[in-house]
């Protein structure tokens, strides 16, 4: 939630990240042909035959006698392996059915316990109820304890009594606040905050009502519902845009309404004529024209949150509109975006948005997995499941998987799944005791869920902290391979701001690589890969992708200034390196970028391996491929196909400039712009799709038309119209990509252009 979204020109985040995360890319190793291996390009079918190598290539089977090999053998590689999985004994998390015998719960919509009763469960419903249910796995029956249907307007989907609070010192006032809309008397829906007193039966006193808070709303849809209270006593509030699709009232982005936004207010002390005050460090109590009680503004339908017991860390599920959904770390004053942002950029009805300033959600979840509307859960900070601790739980209302999210400092971990639900989860519950529990809309007995973490499972290892034990390389020297690594090079690189770079992959012995029909290397599990990052002879980063039991990993290391060592990081970096800032990634970067459409490994197919490689160690000049055949790695025989089509580099004199920019979006854009991919628009941008197929040339983009006029995401013949051109050459906001990279690559601009210009239609 980091993506090549809305991407309707070229790989908008993931080509940063994947310079971050680095399938391959950059200038070409020492040991390579050509002073720069240029970035890899889509062929048409009208490139097939020119982009075959020709018959006096060494990109044949290596059983040809006079074919020249670089390695006589496979090295033995005992050293540089994914880390083993580690054994929890108590980590196996799942979601179970807490009251199987209990009545259906009509139109529930949260759960909660009164803080000095653990013997109950208090459910909130829609309809303008609230009903009790004993603590116990034997409960059968609902007992009413408020009906105020009468002032409750649900007559909309999203509309009714959505939320409750009980107050901090509920045990001295007996009052629970509520959150719920209602009809004023010109018959506007109302969103309000009211006050009851709860009698020490647990019965609700309808005549107690307390209004604190009301204000109108335009539409009956993106409600919010979700009232709680922070450690210092203040009390948030949840209230949604206003309704309808895409915002029209433009509510997200105003500071002079209170829709849009999370709200802080002190219920505790009446000001201003008010029933209640605004807590003097609220961010916009001085601004002009801003309503004081807002806390954080650009949300669209903030339908459930929670505090972190531990940290006070504001964690919002902010429902999406038409592609994402989000899960966002809400701070003071902060701008989440909406309505000009869905997810990570511009919403598709905003194309011309600025994103200076809005802050992008934790996590953005793709509507394409068929998620609808996220569910925010809550950090797990009970005593009953230690495995659990820490982590982040949350669902989606069509999805039915339970997630949770680990985080290290302000990125994503991990986003582990843990089962589903059998009904449609609306809101999570935390117990006295701060164990979890979800509300569904089910059937009898399917309606309230448990977490539990049981049993044994396993985790995902990791590296040592320093480079020179990952026995990937040479303990006493890091700059040096291990002897069982084999070295590579690719045809065409992802541009990393200019870096040169060497890179490595390392197999268990004894294990091989099996070959995809379009030539994606599946490598097994064991197997890392490995890329050093340099500028000149001095080490920068090196990052290893390690292929483990439980699915790729990636690791990132930071040379020290001596050149002696690198350090794993933890989270994601930025340093000045060369004059540029080079960026870091993440583990959970480099996981956007390696996509399971692309084969995770990117720069590891047969197009890109099918070259001339001077190997170091035998000072042999050979085709790759050839050599990878003759040592035993693939599982089986190459094709004619594997054999013969290949990328071309931008410096490449035997290519054509259709070649090389076809190639160049093969390399830097097609590990998600292709089928299957994690964004939700259609581009396909690999090299053996013809152009009428790419989904870009003459079309209109849907991510912003960067002030051109009649702009086109490839305009056929003019340069001056492709969108896709424009961000390659920004270095704002609007650039492609718009993470990691600092620098312009100007001769990939080149080429494009020059390719763009070269098209008289698009087919």
């Amino acid at each position: 939630m980091k993506h090549c979204k809305y991407l309707g020109v070229l790989c908008v985040f993931q080509l940063a990240l994947l310079s971050a995360c680095g399938g391959s890319g950059g200038k070409s190793s020492p040991s390579s042909q050509g002073a720069r291996s240029s970035v890899a390009v889509s062929s048409l079918s009208s490139l097939a035959a020119s982009s075959s190598v020709s018959s006096s290539s060494s990109a044949t089977n290596s059983s040809v006698p006079q074919e020249v090999v670089g390695l006589d053998a496979r090295p033995s590689n005992m050293s540089c392996l994914a880390p083993a999985v580690v054994e929890d004994t108590s980590s196996v998390i799942s979601w179970k059915l807490a009251f199987p015998n209990l009545y259906a719960i009509s139109k529930g919509a949260f759960l909660f316990q009164l803080p000095d009763d653990d013997a109950h469960w208090y459910v909130v419903r829609q309809s303008g109820f609230i009903s009790r249910f004993d603590n116990n796995a034997e409960a059968t029956q609902l007992v009413n304890v408020l009906d105020i249907d009468d002032r409750v307007d649900s007559s909309g989907n999203e509309m009714g009594l959505l939320g409750a609070a009980p107050h901090p010192k509920f045990s001295e006032n007996r009052y629970v606040f509520l959150y719920y809309t209602g009809r004023n008397s010109s018959d506007e829906i109302e969103t309000r905050v009211t006050r009851y007193m709860v009698g020490s039966d647990g019965i609700f006193d309808k005549t107690s009502e307390f209004l604190i808070l009301s204000f109108t709303r335009p539409y009956s849809n993106h409600v919010g519902g979700h009232i709680a209270f922070d450690k210092d006593g203040y009390l948030f509030i949840a209230s949604g845009d206003g309704g309808s699709a895409g915002d029209p009232h433009g509510n997200g982005q105003k500071l002079d309404t209170l829709l849009g936004k999370i709200l802080r207010i002190d219920i505790d002390h009446l000001a201003d004529g008010k029933n209640y005050s605004v807590p003097t460090d609220n961010p916009f109590i001085n601004t002009t024209n801003a309503k004081p009680e807002i806390w954080a503004y650009g949300l669209r339908n903030p339908w459930r949150f929670s505090f972190d017991e531990l940290t006070n860390d504001l964690w919002v599920g902010d429902v999406g509109q038409s592609a994402w959904e989000e899960i966002n770390l809400v701070t003071r004053g902060g701008n989440y975006g909406w309505s000009d942002m869905e997810g990570n950029s511009c919403y598709s009805g905003k194309p011309n948005c600025s994103t200076t300033n809005k802050i992008k959600p934790i996590l953005p979840i793709s509507q394409t997995t068929g998620a609808c509307s996220v569910i925010g859960g809550y950090v797990y900070r009970g005593e009953a499941n230690p495995a659990a601790k820490g982590k982040y739980f949350y669902t989606d209302y069509c999805e039915h998987t339970m997630r949770s999210l680990t985080r290290s400092g302000a990125g994503v971990v991990n986003n582990a799944e843990h089962g589903s639900t059998v009904s449609n989860i609306v809101s999570f519950a935390q117990d006295n005791k701060g164990e979890l529990y979800a509300l569904g809309q089910g059937s009898v007995g399917q309606q309230v869920y448990k977490m539990e973490a049981t049993g044994t499972a396993s985790q995902a290892g990791t590296m040592t902290s320093k480079l020179s034990a990952t026995g990937c390389v040479d303990s006493g020297n890091p700059t040096k391979a291990a002897s069982g690594l084999i070295p590579y090079d690719v045809n065409s690189p992802l541009w990393s701001d200019g870096a040169d770079k060497q890179r490595f992959l390392s197999l268990p012995d004894d294990k091989k690589i099996s070959l995809q029909t379009d030539g994606d290397f599946n490598f097994p599990v064991g197997s890392v890969l490995v890329k050093h990052f340099k500028f000149g002879e001095k080490f920068v980063e090196t990052r290893l992708f390690a292929h483990g039991e439980l699915g790729w990993q990636g690791f990132s290391y930071e040379w020290n200034d001596a050149q002696t060592d690198a350090t794993l990081l933890s989270d994601a970096k930025d340093k000045v390196v060369n004059d540029i800032v080079w960026h870091f990634p993440s583990p959970g970067q480099c996981m956007e970028c390696h996509t399971a459409a692309a084969g995770f490994s990117l720069g590891l197919e047969t197009k890109q391996l099918n070259r001339e490689f001077i190997y170091p160690a035998s000072q042999k000049t050979a085709n790759q491929l050839t050599t990878l055949a003759h040592i035993g790695i693939f599982s089986s025989s190459l094709s004619s196909a594997h054999k013969s089509e290949k990328l071309f580099g931008l410096d490449d004199p035997q290519a054509t400039v259709e070649q090389k920019a076809r190639s160049y979006l093969h390399s830097n854009c097609s590990n998600c712009h292709q089928p299957n991919g994690p964004t939700p628009v259609t581009l396909d941008l690999r090299f053996n799709t013809p152009l009428s197929q790419m989904n870009a040339c003459n079309i209109v983009p849907t991510a912003g038309d960067l002030g051109v006029t009649d702009p086109k995401i490839i305009g056929a013949g003019d340069p001056s119209k492709s969108v896709l051109l424009k961000r390659m050459q920004a270095t704002d906001a609007s650039q492609m990509p718009p993470l990691a990279r600092n620098v312009v690559d100007a001769a990939a601009v080149q080429v494009i252009s020059d390719w763009i210009s070269s098209l008289s239609a698009c087919e």
